[in-house]
């Protein structure tokens, strides 16, 4: 008789694993597919300097950029805040090279997949008086 019981609980422990591994299969296959964030690069040299204002005065600089990569855009990089300056980049792995001015109407800029570099110069926003960098800032990120 005992062994007709062990019989049965091994198949009642059979038939809750099949269950189980079931109910596994079921949510596994309604899960949502995971996408990557996108991610956000402080650049760690600030960029220090005087600027000239349309009024003429003159308007110290301390800035920090702050770039973003997407993988599900790759080859492009946004520029997430506004500075008083002029980023020069070059990707060292297609060696492109441009420049940009991050403002609020900049858009994506087409920097390319690979290791990019860069030195930002502070732009003067009149021709009035000349403008100063005294430390250029620079930084480097990765661009999907």
């Amino acid at each position: 008789m005992q062994r007709r019981t062990s019989n049965v609980i091994l198949r009642r422990r059979s038939s809750i694993a099949v269950v189980l591994v079931g109910l596994g299969v079921l949510f596994l296959g309604v899960a949502p597919v995971a996408t990557a964030a996108p991610t956000d690069t402080v650049l760690p040299v600030p960029v220090i300097g005087i600027t000239n204002l349309p009024t003429g005065f003159l308007s110290p600089v301390y800035s920090q950029v702050t770039v973003r990569t997407d993988p599900e855009a790759p080859g492009i990089t946004e520029f997430a805040e506004y500075c008083v300056c002029i980023v020069h980049w070059r990707n060292l792995t297609t060696g492109g090279a441009g420049a940009v001015s991050p403002s609020r109407f900049t858009g994506p800029v087409l920097t390319g997949s690979g290791t990019v570099v860069a030195v930002l110069t502070v732009n003067g926003l009149s021709d009035r008086v000349g403008v100063l960098t005294a430390l250029p800032g620079a930084g480097t990120w990765n661009v999907p």
